[in-house]
């Protein structure tokens, strides 16, 4: 399970990501046949979908299971397809673990050393598909390409994109919000392959909705929950196995954040997830290697000048939640951002919530 540790004295809140999860049963859907051996709910820093219900819809084909070979076991996280060979997930999902426990201050800082020790093979990541996979059969598609942020440290860089070996056909590619910042209030829906409160197997796909947007970086939240610039707090929803999982946007669909890390899964508190918003450089990076476009919020854009707010050191603190608010970018399509894009793409040549991290 998820687990934090005592909070230190006001401008910190030590978050320590739970050991992963052994489940020693068979995966669900493998009914006839034969299992590995242990599947494991990602987990160090993993978080899995609490109070929510099963999930089998086709319009969220795009929300797929990330399987991390380790031998006789595996590691299970949740990721989302951002073009047809591109997926988002966390970092700590595709990421060598140096620490059990991810302790960050109010600034987005460690404040324990470094977390990951490297990078995983891309191609001991294997990406499946559907409400139930299969983890025994043979994996639609594998990781070719990790690409992230640069050091070692998950705090407010949790977040990563892995290009594909092959684009996964039939899979609905999901919008990313870029540009607009996330809201204090906003409700998202989250989806993931973690453990439940349902007595499911871990790698069953479960949903939750109406899931409150509680405070955004940068600072210490009304719950002493430490936020760095890219983090934002929501109430109960996530817990091991989720990890990587997306934050989708109640209003406009859009993902807006993957699940990160956080403390105990019935509290209404302390889930943080890592947003995708001001990561233009990371996506333009990922999409470009991959020779995809992708599909964005409306008032998003993938040039690094369209951002809503501020340089980082100018974020306003998680408890100024009117300065959360900045003003949003125009709500339009951003075609001619798209058009520009699709032609410098092709121009060019073409594990775990904060692995506790859930």
């Amino acid at each position: 399970m998820r687990e934090a540790t005592d909070t230190p004295p006001s401008s910190q809140r030590a978050v320590a990501l739970a050991a992963l999860l052994a489940a020693t049963s068979a995966v669900a859907g493998c009914a006839a046949e034969a299992a590995p051996a242990d599947v494991r709910a990602h987990g160090d820093v993993g978080t899995t979908i609490y109070g929510g219900e099963r999930d089998q819809a086709a319009t969220l084909s795009g929300v797929v299971a990330l399987k991390v070979d380790t031998g006789a076991t595996f590691d299970l996280c949740t990721g989302a397809l951002v073009a047809p060979n591109v997926v988002l997930t966390a970092r700590h999902c595709v990421s060598k673990n140096k620490s059990r426990t991810i302790v960050c201050d109010e600034q987005g800082r460690s404040a324990n050393g470094d977390h990951v020790i490297g990078d995983l093979d891309p191609a001991s990541i294997q990406v499946y598909t559907g409400a139930d996979p299969q983890f025994a059969r043979r994996a639609v598609a594998r990781g070719k390409q990790i690409v992230r942020g640069e050091g070692n440290v998950l705090c407010d860089g949790d977040i990563a994109l892995l290009v594909l070996d092959a684009p996964i056909e039939g899979a609905k590619v999901m919008p990313v919000r870029i540009g607009q910042a996330v809201r204090p209030g906003e409700t998202i829906k989250t989806i993931g392959y973690g453990k439940n409160d349902r007595e499911l197997p871990v790698g069953t796909r479960m949903s939750k909705e109406g899931i409150g947007v509680l405070a955004v970086g940068r600072g210490t939240s009304p719950s002493q929950t430490a936020l760095g610039t890219h983090e934002f707090e929501t109430t109960m929803g996530t817990c091991e196995g989720d990890s990587g999982g997306p934050a989708i946007s109640e209003k406009t669909g859009a993902i807006i954040g993957v699940v990160s890390r956080g403390g105990d899964c019935s509290e209404d508190f302390g889930h943080i997830y890592t947003s995708t918003v001001k990561q233009q450089a990371l996506f333009a990076r990922a999409l470009a290697s991959a020779s995809a476009v992708p599909e964005l919020e409306a008032g998003s854009s993938l040039d690094p000048k369209s951002a809503t707010f501020g340089a980082d050191d100018d974020a306003p603190p998680a408890t100024h939640k009117a300065g959360c608010s900045q003003s949003a970018a125009p709500a339009s399509a951003g075609g001619s951002a798209l058009a520009a894009l699709a032609l410098g793409l092709f121009a060019v040549a073409a594990r775990r919530r904060s692995r506790q991290p859930s």
